[in-house]
Parts: structure tokens; C-alpha cells; sequence
């Protein structure tokens, strides 16, 4: 066999194998016209083989990048190394139009000489292994917001606040505005919805926007045909991608919404139902603008989990607020009843809730006028907070109002106290403060349950803690109770109050005492503003505990 036969046979060997290759390959010259493809590369193109020929590739295949491509295939003309190059984009193979991906790889031709006859490329086509990648991101994304989830929305008990961090969330990761609407709860039957928007968040280039979404703490009643109503009455999420004026107007009834809308690109909602315990709550709104993808169906399925994480911690939020408002209405209705201090002693009290996260707490304070011109003093703390705290210190507040009157001393009226407790079965321990100031003798007798020293301040005396035994809290299972009678001289004033006042977290409670007795409060000063003045240096914002204080002055 002559060379020039080998050479043929080694020719004709090469062209079968490219032609049962299972990949694409095919031939460009340098001018990057086709010059040979191979049927599988035709396959994925769309195009028969022959009308590849003398073609160039964005006659071809116009739907990629052939700009990027054909940049490729000149510098590996032009340089001889070898190159990769991974293009996306749609071909006539595939008439749904749905995007794939290709890799390709390209190497110079070039004969015996080194003269440049042109490139050879294969192609790959890498579709399925790239949509199970971007499926997999999805995963991990999708798994790392709900991670996110369960750590950022429901760290307070305030409503609010819970209704931000699901917006915040949700912007700009999902949708680039998102609006959280909770129901505002009518009882009578017929009622139409109303809807409280109580969150909104948006991306930077949508804030000046913001008004037009309804500002936060606005009140709405959306038409039965609107987006929101239907969300709610048939309680499942409502997608509108790329709707029309008329779909949209269901979304944004409002006039001039619609055209508004279209100014900000916005062409897809999303709006889910925030369902907890049973029934609706409210509802989350989504929207997507400009260059962002149409909401898909794993979209729907997120939004929803998160919307109901975040339903149940708006409803415990909820619930928390109404058991806040229950229990403070409950404890201001028995401290509103008016004390009766004797004519001989001036009386100050004042009652400091929590702050709106905190729970209600069984603080009170009392003054009574007693025969013989005395008068009895109280101050008490029932353990525990919420509803049950509050009643609870409705009912020990009865119980020692009915004990001043017996005649005894405040060491008796405590054991006293302790026994009904134990014969009654009250279950939440109170610590408390009975202090009996005798005008005439000039005095004051105390006993105390487990309760903080009181604060005396006495002319040129400054301010002294009384001292007091360590006698148990009542309810604490033990009733041995004693008391100290000290010097009370005229224009001395007594002061009483609750842990809350002084106690911080993390700070030693000698330190905190120290922090009142420092306060440098005049005897001489009215005692509305000597509460005023405690109250104001010593609270802190908000609130972590309730205060109850007492000051009494000695005319």
C-alpha cells in the first residue's frame, strides 16, 4: 500500500469514527463556516447536516451567545492553544424554547506544514447535569433560608416586629416587595375583612416607591373579588405571573394602582395565606419587578413553609399581646381602687408595667387607715407573670386588706397571712412588705416575707436601709414571721417597692440596692416627683419586669 493510500485509509477511519461519535463535532475553516458536523451535533442543533455547510454559526444556531463563541474560536485560532468554553441558549431542536447548555471543547487545525486549515470543535451537551446542579443550589438554598427562618423571625413576643423580620427575609432574596396584612378581628357575624398592614420591605431601587405599597399600620377592607380576599377565604397561595390590567386590578383595587404598577416593572404576585391554630390570620403579598424571574411553583412551596413558621409565631405573638393587655387592665382595675392612708400620713403609689415584651407581672402596692390613727402599708409581688400572676395578686391583696382590719401587728398579719394561704391552696408564692406607721408614737413597725429592705429618708440622716429578718415569702410552706420598729420623726418619708425597680440582669442585687440608696433623694421633695425621679434614673427601656412603689411621708 502506497502513502497516499494509507493516508486515505487513515482519512476515511477518522471520518467514520466522527460520524458514530455520540458527541457533536464539526469542522470550521477560518473564516468559521461549517465545513463537516457530524449527525450528532445535527441532532442538536435542529438542522440537518447539509444546511450547516458553509454556514456560518449564528445562521445556524442563533439562539446562544455567538458573539462569545466565535470569540473563542478566533483566539484559538489565532494563539493554537486549546479551549473550553461553556455556551447556554436554545436551538430548533427543542421548539419549548426552555434554555440548555452545552460544553464545548476546540483545538487548531493545521497540515503538514503548520498552515492554519481551521478549527475542529466537540460538543457536549450538558443540560441534565446542569439542571440537577441548579436543582441541588435550589435545595440548599431553599434549606438554608428555612434554617435562617427558624433563628430570625419570632425572636420577640411583639407582633410587629415578627411581621419585619418575614419581610426582611423575604427581600430581596425571593421578591423584591413583600407585604405582610394581618386580619383585624371583628366578631360580629357579616363582618367585612379588614386588614392591618403591619410590615413592608422592599429592594433599594423600589423604597422611593414604598407609600404607594400602603403605609404600615394602615387598615384596609379589600373587595370579596380582590387577591387578598380570596387568599383568605379559600386559604391557599394565589400566583398572577406577567397578568393583565384587569387581573392585576384584582390584586391593587385601588385607583391609579394599576398603571402605578407598570411604572415600577412589577409583572408577578405571589400572595399566601399566614394560617395558625386552625384559621387564617392574615396574609403575605409578594411582588416581582424588572428583571426578576416569574415566581415558579418551588417558589410557591417556600414561601409557604415560611409563611406558616412565621403565622405561628405572629399568632403566639398575638396571643401574648392580648394576655399582656388582659392581665395589665386586670391589675390597673385593682390598683385603681382608692387607698386610704390616715390624714396624718401623705401617700404616693405608682404602678410601672413592662415593656410590651415582657409579661404582666403580680406586683401591688396598698395603704389603709387603722383605728387608733394609724396606718398600714403594703407592698407585695406575686412570683411568676401573666394572667395567673395578675389574679393571683387580686386575691392576696383581698387577703391582707381583710387582716389589717383584725387589729394585729404586721408580724401577725403575715402569719396570718400564710396560714389562709396554705388552708386556701394558693399555689404561687409572693414575697411582701407590711409596714405600720404610728403617727404618735412616731414610729414605724415592719415585717417582711421574703421581700426587699424599704428605703428611709430622714432629715440630716440621708438614705438608710431598714434592716430586716430573712423571714420566708408567703406560700414558701413555712409561717414564722418578726418585725423591727424603728424611729419614724415628722417629714420622714418611707419608701417601698418591688424588685423591679432595682434588679438587672447580670448585676449583683447589693449593687443595685446601692444604686437607690445612691439616688440622693430629698425627704423635703413632693412625693409624685420623689417616684418621678426613682423611677426615671433607675428603669430601664424596655422594661424588663414590673414596678410597684410606695413612698408615705410622716406630716
Amino acid at each position: 500500500m502506497s502513502p497516499a493510500d494509507g493516508w486515505a485509509a487513515r482519512s476515511g477511519l477518522t471520518r467514520q469514527v466522527m460520524d458514530a461519535a455520540v458527541f457533536g463535532i464539526a469542522l470550521l475553516d477560518t473564516e468559521l463556516r461549517f465545513t463537516y458536523v457530524n449527525e450528532a451535533l445535527a441532532k442538536v442543533n435542529g438542522v440537518p447536516v447539509a444546511e450547516h455547510l458553509g454556514r456560518r454559526i449564528a445562521e445556524v444556531v442563533p439562539g446562544i451567545d455567538v458573539e462569545a463563541a466565535e470569540a473563542e474560536l478566533r483566539a484559538v485560532l489565532a494563539d493554537g492553544k486549546p479551549r473550553h468554553h461553556t455556551v447556554e441558549g436554545t436551538t430548533a431542536a427543542d421548539p419549548s424554547g426552555e434554555l440548555r447548555w452545552w460544553h464545548n471543547a476546540y483545538s487548531r487545525l493545521e497540515d503538514s506544514s503548520g498552515r492554519v486549515l481551521g478549527i475542529v470543535g466537540m460538543v457536549l451537551e450538558i443540560t441534565e447535569d446542569r439542571r440537577i446542579r441548579q436543582a441541588l443550589d435550589r435545595a440548599r438554598t431553599r434549606l438554608a433560608l428555612l434554617d435562617e427562618a427558624a433563628t430570625s423571625i419570632g425572636t420577640t413576643l411583639d407582633v410587629q416586629l415578627t411581621c419585619k423580620e418575614l419581610t426582611r427575609l423575604l427581600v430581596p432574596r425571593l421578591t423584591d416587595v413583600a407585604v405582610v396584612d394581618v386580619i383585624e378581628q371583628d366578631e360580629r357575624p357579616g363582618s367585612e375583612l379588614r386588614l392591618r398592614r403591619l410590615a413592608m420591605s422592599t429592594t433599594p431601587a423600589l423604597v422611593k416607591a414604598g407609600r404607594w405599597f400602603g403605609a404600615p399600620g394602615s387598615v384596609h377592607s379589600p373587595q370579596a373579588t380582590s387577591v387578598a380576599a380570596r387568599c383568605v377565604a379559600e386559604e391557599r397561595p394565589i400566583v398572577s405571573n406577567s397578568p393583565g390590567d384587569e387581573q392585576m386590578a384584582l390584586a391593587a383595587p385601588e385607583a391609579g394602582r394599576v398603571a402605578r404598577y407598570r411604572r415600577l416593572g412589577i409583572h408577578s404576585s405571589l400572595v399566601v395565606p399566614l394560617r395558625a391554630r386552625g384559621r387564617v390570620i392574615g396574609v403575605v403579598n409578594l411582588m416581582r419587578a424588572g428583571e426578576s424571574p416569574p415566581f415558579t411553583a418551588e417558589d410557591v412551596e417556600l414561601v409557604g413553609e415560611l409563611a406558616r413558621r412565621a403565622a405561628n409565631s405572629i399568632s403566639n405573638a398575638q396571643r401574648f399581646a392580648h394576655e399582656h393587655e388582659t392581665a395589665l387592665v386586670l391589675q390597673r382595675a385593682l390598683l385603681s381602687e382608692r387607698t386610704r392612708p390616715h390624714v396624718d400620713v401623705e401617700c404616693a403609689g405608682r404602678y410601672l408595667p413592662a415593656g410590651k415584651t415582657a409579661e404582666v407581672g403580680g406586683d401591688w402596692f396598698d395603704s389603709m387607715a387603722l383605728p387608733g390613727g394609724r396606718t398600714l402599708l403594703v407592698v407585695g409581688d406575686v412570683m411568676g407573670h401573666g394572667l395567673e400572676a395578675a389574679a393571683s395578686m387580686g386575691e392576696y391583696r383581698s387577703l391582707m386588706r381583710a387582716l389589717a382590719f383584725q387589729g394585729w401587728g404586721p408580724e401577725k398579719i403575715l402569719s396570718e397571712a400564710q396560714r389562709t394561704v396554705e388552708a386556701l391552696g394558693l399555689d404561687r408564692v409572693a414575697t411582701c412588705l407590711v409596714a405600720e406607721i404610728d403617727p404618735a408614737a412616731g414610729t414605724v413597725t415592719l415585717a417582711g416575707a421574703g421581700h426587699l429592705p424599704p428605703l428611709l429618708l430622714r432629715r440630716g440622716l440621708g438614705a438608710q436601709f431598714a434592716a430586716l429578718p430573712g423571714d420566708p415569702p408567703l406560700g414558701a410552706g413555712v409561717g414564722h414571721y418578726r418585725s423591727t420598729t424603728l424611729r419614724l420623726p415628722p417629714g420622714s418619708v418611707l419608701l417601698l417597692y418591688t424588685d423591679g425597680l432595682v434588679e438587672r440582669r447580670g448585676e449583683d442585687i447589693e449593687d443595685s440596692l446601692q444604686s437607690l440608696a445612691a439616688l440622693d433623694l430629698d425627704p423635703e421633695t413632693p412625693l409624685e416627683r420623689l417616684l418621678d425621679t426613682a423611677l426615671s434614673r433607675l428603669s430601664v427601656s424596655p422594661a424588663e419586669d414590673d414596678v410597684a412603689l410606695l413612698a408615705a411621708r410622716l406630716r
